[in-house]
């Protein structure tokens, strides 16, 4: 009786090293079409990744395949079509607090302070997330709680963010169903200052003895709905390290807003530069 032969690694596909050369070459290649969105040439393509011609054409020809690269009219070479089922695969998968735990709880093992994640439900903030402080003394709240969004370092940064009809909207709500009443010109020029800085304050305007600091988050559509921030009784506060205690949160939410799917300029061209430092030709 005959036996069937064991599969050859060429007939089995690749696998190891080999393998895996291949496929970081693939991406490579696809970093490099994702920086040159209306197209690059095959000469232009090969310089920038250091591969040959003849495999940077072998390459792009199974990508084609894959709908992942396409060959435009004018000979150029660009990302597919295939490309927007994996972005969109990636935003389906996202969830808000999903996505921020894992940066919450660096912020709070970094300050040892409470940290929130909220959203805007106006007129008020929306506790979604709490991680404690280490500390006895500590701020008290609880997830689901509701605080007004004027007063709160987290609804001041998503306001500085927002549209004027958003933050128009929020205090005359603030006015009519909790009776704070806002000077508005005075809180737009806060809110503007905000926005410049990159974070949000409240020195005990929403609760006596509580000082926080907080940063708006971004969707992928650059829209702001909810924020982070990190809470301390007052006599742990140090007004002179606000600045430094502000840059922290706002690289947190910074952070969280890149999970979420919002690419800043700096970052997309951070993303971009990952494919002409791919593996080259060997």
């Amino acid at each position: 009786m005959s036996q069937t032969a064991p599969l050859r690694p060429a007939e089995s596909g690749r696998r190891g090293p080999e393998g895996l050369r291949a496929l970081d070459r693939a991406t490579t290649v696809l970093y490099s079409l994702a920086a040159h969105p209306t197209g690059i040439s095959l000469a232009d393509l090969s310089r920038e990744t250091g591969l040959t011609m003849t495999t940077a054409h072998r390459i792009l020809a199974s990508l084609r395949s894959k709908n992942l690269a396409r060959e435009m009219s004018d000979g150029l070479h660009a990302v597919g079509i295939g490309s927007l089922v994996l972005s969109g695969a990636y935003l389906a998968g996202i969830d808000l607090r999903s996505e921020a735990l894992p940066h919450l709880k660096e912020l709070n093992e970094a300050t040892g302070e409470t940290c929130h994640l909220g959203m805007l439900t106006s007129p008020h903030v929306v506790y979604i997330e709490k991680l404690d402080s280490r500390h006895p003394v500590r701020m008290v709240s609880r997830v689901g709680s509701v605080m007004p969004a004027v007063r709160t370092a987290m609804g001041k940064a998503i306001l500085s963010s927002a549209s004027a009809e958003t933050v128009n909207r929020v205090l005359e709500d603030s006015r009519s169903q909790l009776g704070i009443v806002e000077d508005a010109d005075a809180f737009a020029a806060q809110l503007q200052h905000d926005g410049s800085q990159g974070f949000s304050t409240d020195l005990e305007e929403n609760e006596p003895g509580i000082c926080c600091v907080g940063a708006a988050i971004f969707d992928q559509f650059g829209r702001s709905e909810a924020a982070v921030s990190v809470s301390t009784p007052v006599e742990r506060f140090d007004a002179n390290r606000l600045d430094e205690f502000g840059a922290l949160v706002k690289d947190t939410a910074d952070r969280i807003s890149q999970a979420l799917g919002y690419l800043t300029d700096v970052s997309i061209e951070e993303i971009r530069d990952q494919g002409p430092r791919g593996v080259a030709d060997e």
